[in-house]
């Protein structure tokens, strides 16, 4: 947990604020309407393929690759 920011009590991913960077709207958004941060959330894990699909997709060309070398 070394790699995580506290502010206000919440735990905040350094990967997620470097994403609110570069989608300032968030800012103003989140601003406005605190409650919209599941929505960010959702939209930083499918934009930065993190969402259970990916995962798996991504095991699954993993194994494909191991299977090729034995």
């Amino acid at each position: 947990m070394k790699n995580q920011r506290q502010s206000n009590g919440m735990t905040i991913d350094p990967a997620l604020l470097t994403y609110m960077r570069y989608h300032p709207e968030w800012y103003l958004l989140l601003s406005r309407y605190p409650e919209e941060y599941p929505q960010l959330l959702e939209r930083y894990k499918i934009e930065n393929k993190l969402t259970m699909a990916d995962r798996i997709e991504r095991v699954g060309t993993l194994m494909k690759m191991i299977e090729m070398f034995i």
